[in-house]
């Protein structure tokens, strides 16, 4: 079985009974293995936390044990192997592989797993609407994740973490800056190395109801668009809309229209041929004050309008 290849796992009765494990020379590609050591610390056998919506389960198994788990309409997993062999159990077929490699479960049905003797993995468990949130960031269009398997180049040294530190003593439970960073850097990894996968286009389609009612909003950002009215143009109802706004995107119709709104003013004051105020300017984007604006223009962008104003035109002097 191909890496790039999506598949479809059939369990079966994979659980109770043994597993004909194939041989790594003729089926696993030689990769250099990282220790379980080195990239967890100390020796143990689970290690589980929280890092916002990311749920990391980091493993070692002293017998081969088999690991049964089941994707959801909110939750996907991710089965990454640190050191030795993970065995993916379908009906027809096993598929096994090692450091360097990845497992994308994300079909609803249940899932098994076989993990050797003497091998050590990471479970990740994340929402499903996080990572489809950081595909349609990368790829500029709103997309959702398909119902399928799918194996994909990834290692748990692009992923960056210790996890020993995670549950170090004195502990406050606060999440410090470095969780804060792990968990942004571990979504935008990860989506990234599947928005480069060559199966890219199949695992992420495009979101077409949300994608129609962007556009609504792209075309007259000015207007007060209503839910109703962007769910008539989408062809959906207004409930399915909100869900599909904050499962694909990550924000709601009204966070996004302001979002676009901003994006123009800022575009405006970019141009040498603008020659509006910033309070205009305001106006003519739907805001209702300019003071309002500037409030969430900073917090977007981290400078004033009038900064970025001056900005363009000190550019074009030098």
């Amino acid at each position: 079985m191909k890496p790039n290849l999506a598949f479809k796992l059939d369990t079966h009765d994979a659980q109770s009974r043994a597993v004909a494990l194939p041989s790594p020379s003729a089926d696993i590609a030689e990769q250099p293995a990282m220790s379980a050591r080195d990239a967890v610390g100390p020796a143990i056998l689970r290690q589980r936390f929280k890092l916002g919506p990311l749920d990391f389960d980091y493993r070692t198994f002293p017998r081969q044990r088999a690991v049964s788990l089941s994707a959801s309409e909110t939750t996907v997993h991710i089965v990454l192997p640190i050191t030795g062999t993970v065995v993916a159990v379908s009906k027809a077929d096993t598929l096994g592989f090692g450091a360097g490699s990845a497992l994308l479960l994300a079909a609803s049905n249940r899932n098994t797993v076989v993990c050797t003797a003497g091998s050590s993995a990471l479970f990740l468990h994340i929402p499903r609407a996080a990572i489809q949130a950081q595909a349609s960031r990368a790829s500029g269009k709103p997309r959702r994740l398909a119902a399928i398997d799918h194996m994909f180049g990834w290692s748990i040294e692009h992923l960056g973490v210790m996890l020993s530190r995670a549950t170090a003593p004195g502990a406050t439970g606060h999440p410090s800056q470095d969780d804060v960073d792990l968990e942004r850097s571990t979504l935008e990894g990860l989506a990234a190395v599947l928005w480069s996968d060559p199966a890219a286009e199949t695992l992420f389609p495009i979101a077409r109801s949300v994608e129609r009612a962007v556009e609504q909003i792209r075309a007259n950002p000015r207007h007060n668009w209503a839910i109703h009215e962007l769910a008539q143009a989408a062809g959906v109802t207004a409930g399915t809309l909100r869900r599909n706004f904050r499962t694909c995107l990550g924000v709601t119709a009204t966070q996004l229209i302001q979002q676009i709104r901003l994006e123009w003013v800022r575009s405006s004051l970019g141009s040498m041929t603008e020659s509006r105020s910033v309070q205009q300017l305001a106006l003519a984007a739907g805001f209702g004050a300019s003071g309002m604006m500037s409030k969430a223009y900073r917090r977007r962008f981290g400078e004033t309008p009038t900064q970025t104003r001056a900005r363009a035109f000190s550019t074009v002097r030098e």
